[in-house]
């Protein structure tokens, strides 16, 4: 069971504002598949740290042509 604390960490509220994104972005690349892993806990989406960060390693790029 996780504490309240970790909950916290994972709760996809604070994710954007990791990001510098919107929930509902977060949402299309959820629907597309696209976005960081996730867990969904009843109506909540959670956001391992672990996973966000992976997510963002991904997506780094040295040059625009590749995007």
């Amino acid at each position: 069971m996780l504490t309240t604390v970790q909950v916290a960490r994972l709760f996809g509220a604070e994710t954007p504002e990791e990001i510098k994104t919107r929930q509902a972005y977060l949402a299309q690349l959820r629907f597309r598949g696209q976005g960081p892993r996730f867990v969904k806990h009843g109506r909540m989406i959670l956001y391992p740290q672990s996973a966000v960060a992976e997510w963002l390693e991904e997506g780094e790029t040295n040059c625009t042509r590749n995007v």
